[in-house]
Parts: C-alpha cells; structure tokens; sequence
C-alpha cells in the first residue's frame, strides 16, 4: 500500500514539473503577453512601494539636466 501510494506521489511531481511547468505554464505565458505581468491599478495603489536596490536613492540624488545642482543660476 505504501508502495503504491510512493509511486503516485512520484508520477503526480514529475506531471507536475514536466507536462504543466515545462508545456502548460510558457504557453499560457505567451497567450497571455504583457497582461500576464501587468498588475491592477487598484492592487499597486495597495501594496507599498519597496526599493529593494535603492534605485529612488540614486535618481534623487542626480542632479537635473537643466543646470548645476546648487539652485543658483549658471553664469556664462
């Protein structure tokens, strides 16, 4: 009995990892195109915002294009 069930555990993850992960998962994937990333406008507004690699750091930090960072104006 304990066999049988060891064997049906067996046969349903490599179905699961082979027919769904490697066929079924991609196909959908590329059916779907860039909807399948996007997320609801509802559900960004609720999550917070994490910058996990400090990219809002960086861009703060930069100064603009139009002139020196010191908020005087350029002489020349």
């Amino acid at each position: 009995m304990i066999r049988s069930l060891g064997f049906a555990l067996a046969f349903g993850v490599l179905v699961d990892a082979f027919v769904v992960r490697i066929t079924l998962v991609p196909a959908v994937l590329t059916l779907l195109g860039h909807s399948a990333w996007a997320l609801p406008h509802w559900l960004d507004r609720r999550l917070p915002n994490l910058d996990l690699e400090g990219t809002a750091l960086t861009h703060a930090a930069q100064p603009s294009a139009g002139g020196p960072s010191t908020g005087r104006p350029a002489v020349g």
